[in-house]
């Protein structure tokens, strides 16, 4: 299939909104960024009753950040990240402390005193909440919650549940119904250029951004509509998401996210019949 010059351009930019504006809803249904695993496991604060959380394939490693991870028989568990390689933990009298500074207290807990370095390629995990019965029959010690980090699954970016709303993260929910316009300007701004993208990659592009776009659009509507407010920021970071499939940290597929905005608002406005005369001549 031969194409004009006048084609390449717009025909190479709609090629890139396959990858960036057509995947996303694959890679959410392939990788589950999207869980309601928190309701189950009411060990963490964030974590509520009916609490959803967002997470990435791409692992970010710092104190205080929770992980996903398949334990010893193969059951996903969600943890807390408390001590990083090279941290001194320890526990006496109820009291967790990471290099001397408290991490949390439990008084229920029947851990032994000890402390531990933790090693290189590992972290130290820790829940913020023991049930009464967790550690009653088999406390463990402090090396039980030692996991290497080739084992971790995901991070959580982000939790969220019916009390998130617009007020207490007003630039995530506009970051995710901006999110939505673009797409709408990306699937419209696709039909407006069809005569000079060749025909497979425009269908290809249409038919991809155009059912990103639906689903993305019926999302926002019915979660807004049941009263999920936060159901924009988890579209926001169900993108982000997908971006850090590519090995971005979070906050490079943030910082990436704007500049993929830019571009495509200034790929969909620019002047096409301006360009093709550049091209052509």
């Amino acid at each position: 299939m031969r194409v004009n010059r006048s084609s390449l351009v717009p025909t190479l930019l709609s090629l890139l909104a396959v990858v960036v504006f057509g995947c996303p809803i694959i890679y959410t249904v392939m990788y589950h960024p999207i869980s309601r695993m928190a309701s189950a496991n009411p060990l963490y604060k964030e974590l509520s009753k009916n609490a959803f959380m967002v997470m990435s394939a791409k692992v970010d490693l710092a104190a205080g950040r929770l992980i996903s991870f398949d334990d010893a028989a193969g059951k996903l568990q969600i943890s807390r990240i408390v001590g990083m390689p090279g941290d001194e933990v320890g526990f006496a009298a109820g009291i967790l402390s990471v290099n001397g500074k408290p991490a949390g207290k439990y008084p229920q807990s029947a851990l032994p005193n000890s402390t531990l370095i933790v090693p290189q390629q590992a972290v130290f995990y820790f829940p913020d909440f023991i049930p009464d019965t967790a550690e009653s029959a088999n406390p463990g010690t402090l090396a039980n919650h030692l996991l290497a980090q080739s084992n971790i699954n995901a991070s959580v970016l982000y939790v969220f549940d019916q009390a998130t709303s617009a007020a207490q993260h007003p630039e995530l929910f506009v970051y995710g119904s901006a999110l939505i316009v673009l797409y709408g300007l990306v699937f419209f701004g696709l039909g407006k250029r069809k005569e000079r993208i060749v025909k497979p990659v425009y269908y290809l592009a249409r038919i991809s951004v155009g059912l990103n776009f639906a689903i993305w659009l019926l999302l926002g509507v019915i979660g807004l509509s049941l009263g999920y407010n936060a159901v924009m920021p988890a579209i926001y970071y169900a993108f982000v998401s997908w971006l850090t499939f590519f090995g971005l940290s979070v906050a490079a597929a943030g910082t990436t996210l704007v500049a993929i905005v830019i571009f495509a608002v200034l790929a969909l406005f620019s002047d096409t019949e301006f360009a093709a005369k550049r091209l052509n001549s």
